[in-house]
């Protein structure tokens, strides 16, 4: 079996996040780390699985997603200060 590795799932243009998050607690694949937004309306969880599982994700994820609808995943990377737009060269 594959390392675990923790992604970020996101709810992008108000998705609702809750239908992951309460298909993920029945899936022995998916441990949910964190969830980061208010109770009733979470915008992004952390998630700790496979990268074979977050492929899938990330696939079902498009062909399932509309513009009203969508989630996306990606890795879970440490920030930095010097990270983003603004590093230094």
């Amino acid at each position: 079996m594959p390392d675990k590795s923790r992604f970020l799932v996101h709810a992008a243009l108000g998705a609702p996040l809750n239908d992951f998050l309460t298909v993920a607690a029945t899936d022995t694949d998916i441990k949910v780390i964190d969830i980061i937004g208010p109770r009733d309306r979470p915008h992004t969880a952390v998630v700790e699985l496979s990268p074979d599982k977050a492929q899938q994700l990330e696939q079902h994820f498009r062909l399932t997603g509309t513009p009203s609808h969508q989630l996306t995943i990606e890795p879970d990377r440490p920030l930095s200060m010097f990270s983003g737009p603004f590093a230094p060269f």
